[in-house]
């Protein structure tokens, strides 16, 4: 009897849930959804593609499989999530569960974690997006200078949202969320309209052959070539760590997020496939192929017409990057609240306080605002790209770690106590392999200078 008593399961949290912050608990389930596809759904989808197709050489095959592979990590990278912060209900994700399994050297894991989420937790790449597509409205020509302006001037106004009172960042936030939810389905219908009522009734020409479906060469394919494309895909399908960042903002989190979690990704990449299906058939190869991060523009442009197709993508567009820029200054600045917390940054003492007047995380708000902007004016001919690729780069190094983590340390630390939320091993597995495919892939082709930048950036 009492052998079969030390082998019961326990289904429990490793830490108890904090249950004297219920006036800190704001987001319910419909917010926290909102806070899922807000984050997730940014300029991404509409952006990176023609960048994403660059990297695969043209080959259309290629493409799709970085999409799935993608799909894949994120859904994978969730379930690690999920487990990891029903074990650990409280705010910090990453820094938080590194922390917890990894205690000594004492401060190490805070430290290295903790400088780089500070210095790369960035809402400039959406940002960037809405100036660039907020100037394509107006039919004005591109210029750089003033898209970085328009840019910056967002991340600014976010700021101050946030910083003057919290009850009404999140209100934004709710009303930008359920606009977007509104042209979630607006894109939706326009996949369907596309991919199912035949061409004779929407005058739309099929550019799909399968001759751009062979695969490249493998000389002019690269590890790295492959790094970068997966990166961008993972940019794109980012922000499922979100929610989790901000645990003690929600109510009763573990049952919230064990639905709002895969409920908001399987909507997400549904989506994206359709999307993409559509790219392919509607988009001629040449414009595909010189679109940069123009390419959602020209799919809508081309269903309905230059002068409505303009206004719809603008529209959904800026309001896409307008949220996830909201939700991103929002909650990495509790994040880097938490880093200050820890004391061995300069003026942690200061940054780590609330605002007086608000009751909102100042310092946090205002260092996320600065560095975000003042990452916009490095000098780069390609700042979009450089700035995902040294962001995501280690971000795929701590989820490798993480994975490998639970699976031979928390697991076999506790293996009587099962997280509220358990993930499938085989989905630990698949988000192990994705990560590590993405971290190694440069080092084998030997073409490895954007992983040295971010590393360096945890060293």
């Amino acid at each position: 009897m009492a052998s079969w008593r030390f082998h019961e399961i326990v289904v429990r949290s490793l830490i108890p849930l904090d249950n004297s912050l219920p006036h800190n608990r704001h987001l319910g389930f419909y917010s926290t959804l909102i806070l899922f596809i807000g984050r997730i759904l940014g300029s991404g989808i509409f952006a990176t593609p023609g960048l994403i197709m660059k990297d695969s050489q043209g080959s259309y095959s290629l493409y799709l499989i970085c999409w799935v592979t993608g799909g894949l990590i994120a859904y994978s990278g969730l379930a690690l999530y999920l487990e990891l912060g029903s074990y650990l209900p409280v705010n910090g994700a990453t820094k938080k569960f590194l922390e917890y399994i990894f205690p000594n050297p004492k401060y190490l894991t805070s430290f290295v974690f903790g400088l780089f989420t500070v210095i790369f937790s960035l809402s400039s790449p959406n940002a960037l997006v809405f100036g660039e597509y907020l100037r394509y409205a107006f039919g004005l020509e591109s210029n750089e200078s003033k898209t970085k302006m328009i840019a910056c001037s967002l991340i600014v106004i976010c700021g101050i949202v946030h910083g003057s009172n919290k009850r009404i960042g999140l209100k934004c936030l709710n009303i930008l969320g359920t606009l977007k939810l509104m042209l979630l389905g607006i894109i939706m219908i326009t996949c369907f309209y596309v991919l199912i009522i035949p061409e004779k009734y929407t005058g739309l020409t099929n550019n799909l052959t399968s001759e751009r479906f062979k695969l490249p060469k493998s000389s002019s394919f690269s590890g790295s070539l492959y790094a970068t494309a997966l990166l961008k895909c993972i940019h794109s399908l980012g922000g499922w760590t979100t929610s989790h960042t901000v645990q003690n903002e929600i109510k009763d989190p573990i049952k919230v997020l064990r639905v709002a979690g895969p409920l908001s990704i399987i909507i997400i990449i549904v989506l994206y496939m359709l999307l993409n299906l559509c790219y392919l058939i509607i988009i001629p190869y040449e414009q595909f192929m010189n679109g940069d991060q123009l390419i959602g523009a020209l799919l809508f442009t081309e269903v309905y017409g230059h002068k409505f197709g303009t206004l719809l993508v603008n529209l959904i567009i800026s309001i896409s990057s307008a949220t996830n820029v909201l939700i991103v200054v929002f909650s990495d600045s509790i994040m880097n609240q938490e880093v200050f917390k820890e004391g061995f940054l300069p003026f942690s003492e200061k940054l780590c306080s609330n605002a007086l007047f608000s009751g909102t995380p100042i310092g946090g708000i205002f260092i996320h605002c600065f560095i975000s902007c003042f990452i916009i004016y490095v000098p780069h001919k390609s700042i979009y790209n450089y700035v995902i690729s040294i962001q995501y780069y280690p971000n795929q190094v701590f989820h490798a770690i993480l994975c490998i983590a639970l699976l031979f340390k928390l697991r076999r630390k506790f293996p009587n106590i099962h997280a509220p939320i358990r993930a499938s091993t085989s989905l630990i597995y698949i988000c192990l392999m994705g990560s590590l495919s993405v971290v190694l892939s440069p080092f084998i082709s030997g073409d490895f200078k954007f992983t040295l930048v971010g590393m360096s950036m945890m060293l």
